[in-house]
């Protein structure tokens, strides 16, 4: 499948998830036309403008919009507090063999209903 196709998915994906069943709403709350927006969910070419109005109109990742990367509500769970970022920035610095390690030790013991 080709990366717009699935780019057109993933929107599609998007307004199901926020409720929009319709591209008449969603090109009237973009101010775009419904053209715009079939072309989009069929893989149009989509303005870095448009993507960004796209992604915070259905509050969604642009990452995950454009790339794929991530998950639709990725920018929400992206969030890491001081002590997080302090543990990661240190891990980093740590031989790949070590950083390995704790990986597959945190793999083990995260919790079985995280769909991370």
């Amino acid at each position: 499948m080709t990366e717009n196709k699935a780019r057109g998915q993933r929107i599609r994906q998007a307004m199901a998830k926020r409720k929009i069943g319709k591209a008449h709403a969603l090109a009237a709350e973009l101010h775009v036309s419904v053209a715009a927006v079939s072309r989009w969910q069929n893989g149009g070419d989509l303005s870095l403008d448009n993507a960004c109005a796209l992604a915070e109109t259905l509050d969604i990742s642009l990452d995950w919009l454009l790339l794929g990367r991530g998950t639709l509500d990725w920018h929400r769970d992206n969030l890491i507090n001081p002590r997080e970022l302090e543990w990661i920035l240190a891990l980093r610095e740590r031989p790949a063999k070590i950083r390995k390690l704790v990986v597959e030790l945190v793999e083990v013991i995260k919790p079985e209903n995280t769909s991370r």
